[in-house]
C-alpha cells in the first residue's frame, strides 16, 4: 500500500510536468508578470502540499510582502530568483528540503519520473584490519528493486565481520523502502520498526519496517556498527543513522548531518523552475520525533575526515 500511494504522487509530480511544458521557455527573461505567475504557482503548490499547512501561509504571506516591497524588481534571470525564492522561503520554514532550482537541475524531480536513478548506490568496500568490514554507502537513491542483488552482495560479504563500518559522509539520502533493504541486514529475525512518514496530502502515515527475510546473509543484531556521518549527511541517509542510534544499534561517528527529515517531490513551474515541495515528515517509533533542523547529533563528534580512523580504531578495540 505504501508503495502504490508513493508511485502515485510521484505519477502526480509526471503529470504536472507535462501541464507546464507548453509554458516553458528556453533562457526566458522574467518580468513583473512572469515573476507573480511564478509567485502564485509556488503559492498554490505549498499550500495545497506542504507538510505544515500554517508555515506554508506563512511563507506566501511573506514573499507577496518582498513582492509589495519591490524586493524582486531588478530579477531578470530565472537561476537567479529560484535561489532568492530558496533563500526566502528557507527563512520562514527552516525547511532544508524546500527550494526552488532550474527544472534541468533538479535531480528530485528526475527521480520522480524514475530518470537519473544510477545503477547502485553502494562506494568503496574493503575488510580492514582488525576483521573490520568497511561499507560506503553513496546514496539510497535508488529503488530497492533495482539495488537487491547489489546489497545482498554486499552485505553478505560483510556479514562474518567482527565489525561493520558504514561509511554516510558523502550520502544525500533517497528513499525509505532502499533505506529498509539495507537496515534489514543489521538486525534478527523479527521485524523491527524503523521509522513512519506522515504525508499530508492524504492525511496518511506509512511505517516501514526491517525484512527478516532478505536475501543472502546478514551482519544480525549483535556485533558493533559504526555509522560515519558529515554535515553533508542528509535526508535518507539521516534516517539510516537516527534509525540506528535511537535502537542502540550503531556508534554514529563524524559530525551532525544537515537536519533534513520532511520528504516530499518536486512540482514543476513555469518558465523552467520546478520546487521541492516537502509533503511529509518522519515519526522514529522511539522518540516519537524526528531530526529535522537539528541533525543527528554524533555519539562521538569528530571532524568528518578523521571519522573512518577515529571508528577504526574503536571497532578493533571491541573484544
Amino acid at each position: 500500500m505504501a508503495r502504490r500511494a508513493l508511485t502515485s504522487l510521484l505519477l502526480l509530480a509526471l503529470t504536472a510536468s507535462s501541464l507546464v511544458a507548453a509554458q516553458e521557455q528556453d533562457a526566458v527573461a522574467l518580468t513583473a508578470k512572469t515573476r507573480g505567475i511564478l509567485i502564485d504557482s509556488i503559492a498554490s503548490a505549498l499550500n495545497r502540499r506542504y507538510v505544515f499547512p500554517d508555515v506554508a501561509a506563512r511563507m506566501e504571506t511573506d514573499l507577496r510582502a518582498r513582492v509589495a516591497g519591490g524586493e524582486f524588481n531588478a530579477v531578470s534571470d530565472p537561476s537567479l530568483f529560484a535561489q532568492m525564492l530558496t533563500k526566502d522561503l528557507q527563512s520562514v520554514s527552516h525547511d532544508k528540503h524546500l527550494r526552488v532550482r532550474p527544472r534541468e537541475s533538479d535531480p528530485m524531480l528526475g527521480r520522480a519520473g524514475g530518470l537519473g536513478a544510477h545503477s547502485g548506490i553502494f562506494g568503496r568496500t574493503e575488510r580492514m584490519a582488525g576483521d573490520v568490514a568497511y561499507v560506503e554507502i553513496l546514496s539510497f537513491g535508488a529503488p530497492p528493486e533495482e539495488v537487491r542483488e547489489e546489497t545482498s552482495r554486499i552485505m553478505s560479504a560483510a556479514a562474518d565481520a567482527k565489525a561493520l563500518i558504514v561509511d554516510l559522509r558523502a550520502n544525500g539520502g533517497g528513499s525509505p523502502f532502499t533505506v529498509a533493504l539495507v537496515s534489514s541486514y543489521l538486525f534478527g529475525a523479527e521485524p523491527v520498526h524503523l521509522n513512519s512518514l506522515y504525508f499530508r496530502p492524504a492525511n496518511r502515515t506509512d511505517d516501514f519496517f526491517t525484512d527478516p527475510n532478505v536475501g543472502g546473509r546478514k551482519f544480525g543484531p549483535d556485533k558493533p556498527i559504526y555509522v560515519l556521518t558529515s554535515s553533508r549527511t542528509f535526508s535518507g541517509a539521516e534516517e539510516f543513522a537516527y534509525n540506528l542510534q535511537t535502537r542502540k544499534r550503531a556508534t554514529i561517528v563524524g559530525e551532525t548531518t544537515g537536519g533534513g527529515a520532511n520528504p516530499g517531490g518536486g512540482v514543476p513551474l513555469p518558465y523552467g523552475l520546478t520546487v521541492f515541495v516537502p509533503t511529509g515528515r518522519a515519526i522514529n517509533p522511539i522518540t516519537k520525533t524526528n531530526w529535522e533542523g537539528v541533525g543527528v547529533k554524533p555519539d562521538v563528534p569528530v571532524e568528518a575526515n578523521a571519522a573512518l580512523d577515529v571508528a577504526h580504531r574503536l571497532a578493533r578495540q571491541v573484544r
